[in-house]
């Protein structure tokens, strides 16, 4: 993730943190659309993800922190057995915050993807590092 996506990432939810209650309504309106059966209720995953990337976005410089910060937040997740992941969250996420920032352009969106792609990847090497929790050589 280069200099200039932090910056677009960081611009862009501080415009977002102030339609929060926008932002929420049009995730959970893109969760509602993409509901499977036995999901728990999309208000609940809207609010979750919004709370989770408020906390995430200023830690976007320090993948380490960021992946540290992520792996504790997940613990929160609403939905016990599944993930955040960037097919629906983050699809979920872009659509919903393309609709509520004004300034959201092409740019804007590659600097979100970028965002997803490197928490992803931190949380990846984690989970297959053999430091990583319950990783046994036996």
């Amino acid at each position: 993730m280069t200099p200039d996506d932090v910056s677009t990432v960081q611009r862009s939810w501080a415009e977002l943190r102030r339609v929060q209650s926008s932002m929420i309504t049009e995730l959970t309106l893109r969760y509602d659309s993409a509901a499977s059966p036995g999901s728990l209720l999309p208000d609940l995953r809207a609010a979750w993800l919004c709370v989770a990337v408020d906390e995430l976005v200023d830690l976007l410089p320090s993948p380490s922190m960021l992946a540290a910060r992520a792996r504790v937040l997940v613990e929160s997740w609403p939905e016990p057995l599944s993930a955040p992941c960037f097919a629906v969250d983050g699809r979920a996420f872009m659509a919903a915050a393309s609709a509520c920032a004004r300034d959201w352009t092409r740019a804007t969106e590659s600097a979100w993807r970028a965002a997803w792609l490197l928490l992803s990847d931190e949380l990846a090497a984690e989970a297959l590092s053999p430091f990583a929790d319950g990783w046994s050589a036996d």
